[in-house]
């Protein structure tokens, strides 16, 4: 058995492997939030370029796992040599046990919520009970005192209502404190032989202090300098924020959308003009701020290797020194894991917007201010028709005809669709899908200028249905992506890439390209130079040409394709 005071030692230890390890739970986000990386990660590169921070946070996992692995496994040795003090044994045996499994559960199964659950069911629940019930049988001989018979008890109590997920995993505590009081109650004169001495001077005084001080010392000195670089982080971003006033308030409320040339980012409007040239390295999307009771629009820019804050009039507020240097450290790394590993090809453009968004936000970390992008993200949503629903059919009723829609049970989303014109010369019973319906809400949902989608009985053909009660079809093949006053985009789902038409309601091909999207009064494409343009809502091109038009939309996430017209 080991002598009392290393007991106590280990205890102590104990207690502060705890500390470390709350510390570093409750600020784990806040150290690793300011490197723009989740608690996850293992690869972060620490902004404030400081080599014993940096070295923790890099292997923060890794140090984990070597403190629980360490202390579970010393404890489990200090067990061992107490295997003739059954109390001792027990609570340092179930201590030595929590830690190694939980760092185990770090290293091995960190995706894996349910195993981990599992994990902890099995290691607070049913292996404390099997231990406190051998425990028992071995004491019941020696007339146990009543405290110990208790403790052995709790521990099955306990580990029932975790396994039930009724109370949460402390048996670390627990642990902890029943080492507490089984020491103190110990024998205080116990002989140890000269080499085991070493030995355990080596093991528990040396190792553990080692272990569990060190990394003590390094989560405080983190959170430390943590603490201290984000004062620093907020108080020149205040300063900042009070050059606001040297740009123009936001007056000009028309949205700019970033465009690209060359790997050279700028601006154009809504009607396709170029307002700011493309002259950055990067750029986010502009962002409507409020800030001491104003409203501006700022962008954030690199140009240079330097960064600035800038205007929709392309005035600029240059960002210095510390925080400079913080952004570049936080670029750099978006760059290396996120979007180069995304795209190599480098013509996915959004990941470069959406990265230097993220940097921009975190300029929130200032009180009192508010952002909201603007992009041009205003796809013309669809419309709906109320249904009047009686006992499970439906009705529908304009000043140009009616609709009864009832459900068939032999197919779900397949209809009885009798449309009656107004003049009540022409009835027309059918059988139809309609994807738009939607019985839960009593909605039938519609293209943009109100026409209904149907598709026939065995799904061969797709149309739809207008505003006097017709019934038009399109070719084979083809789906319809949305209709927009009097014009018609069709999706080809026939041969390797789809593409698209834009046809007038008498068939006419007006337009014809590999990608699209649409907008209110925009429509967004490729040209027959593989560059992208706007069209206004005659199809007319409003835009120079560019090779990337960035609108958040999947058109330009796309791989590079060729544009063709008939």
């Amino acid at each position: 058995m080991n002598k009392k005071s290393i007991n106590r030692y280990i205890a102590i230890l104990n207690v502060f492997t705890i500390i470390a390890l709350l510390i570093l739970n409750f600020s784990i986000d806040s150290i690793l939030s300011t490197m723009m990386v989740s608690s996850e990660s293992t690869t972060a590169k620490c902004m404030y370029n400081n080599g014993l921070i940096d070295f923790f946070v890099n292997n923060v996992q890794i140090i984990m796992i070597v403190v629980y692995a360490g202390v579970g496994i010393i404890n489990i040795i200090s067990s061992i040599q107490n295997r003739k003090n059954k109390k001792i044994f027990f609570w340092q045996l179930v201590f030595g046990i929590c830690e190694i499994v939980t760092g185990l559960s770090i290293s091995v199964f960190m995706n894996n919520e349910d195993i981990i659950d599992w994990i902890n069911k099995i290691l607070f629940g049913i292996v404390p009970i099997i231990l406190a019930i051998i425990n028992i049988v071995l004491i019941k001989r020696n007339k146990p005192r009543l405290v110990q018979v208790i403790s052995y008890v709790v521990v099955i109590i306990l580990s029932i209502l975790i396994f039930l997920d009724i109370i949460g995993e402390h048996w670390d505590i627990i642990a902890i404190i029943m080492q507490f009081i089984y020491i103190h109650s110990q024998e205080k004169n116990i002989d140890e032989s000269r080499a085991k001495k070493i030995v355990n001077i080596i093991l528990y005084y040396v190792l553990q202090t080692i272990l569990v001080i060190g990394f003590l010392v390094i989560t405080l000195i983190s959170l430390i300098v943590t603490k201290v670089n984000d004062t620093k982080w907020n108080n020149q971003l205040s300063e900042l924020f009070t050059n606001f006033t040297t740009l123009p308030e936001a007056t000009n409320e028309e949205l700019y959308i970033p465009v690209e040339n060359n790997y050279k980012y700028g601006f154009i409007n809504q009607n396709g003009e170029e307002k700011i040239s493309c002259q950055y390295d990067r750029v986010s999307f502009f962002f409507e701020i409020e800030f001491n009771n104003s409203k501006y629009y700022v962008a954030l820019a690199k140009k240079d290797n330097k960064y600035y804050l800038i205007s929709k009039s392309n005035d600029s507020i240059p960002i210095e020194n510390y925080l400079n240097d913080k952004l570049q450290i936080m670029d750099n790394w978006i760059e290396t894991n996120f979007t180069k590993g995304f795209n190599e090809e480098k013509n996915d453009r959004l990941a470069y917007l959406s990265s230097y968004e993220n940097l921009f936000a975190s300029f929130t970390k200032v009180g009192g201010i508010a952002l909201s992008r603007q992009s041009l993200d205003t796809i013309k949503e669809q419309n709906s028709i109320t249904l009047t629903n009686n006992n499970d059919t439906y009705y529908f009723s304009s000043n140009n005809y009616s609709m009864n829609i009832e459900p068939r049970d032999d197919d779900y989303n397949k209809y009885n669709v009798t449309i009656t014109k107004s003049d009540g010369e022409k009835r027309l019973e059918v059988l139809y899908y309609l994807p738009g319906m939607d019985e839960i809400d009593n909605v039938l949902n519609t293209f943009s200028n109100g026409y209904i989608k149907f598709e026939n009985e065995d799904r061969t053909s797709i149309g739809w249905i207008d505003n006097e009660g017709n019934l038009t079809t399109v070719p084979n093949g083809y789906d319809i992506k949305n209709i927009i006053d009097d014009k018609v985009t069709l999706e080809d789902q026939n041969g390797e890439q789809y593409h698209y038409i834009i046809i007038d309601f008498w068939g006419h091909t007006l337009l014809q390209f590999n990608e699209i999207d649409i907008y209110n009064n925009i429509y967004l494409v490729k040209d027959n130079n593989n560059k992208m343009v706007l069209l206004d809502k005659d199809l007319n091109i409003i835009s120079k040409e560019y090779d990337k038009i960035i609108t958040t939309t999947q058109v330009d996430i796309s791989a590079p394709f060729s544009s063709y017209k008939d």
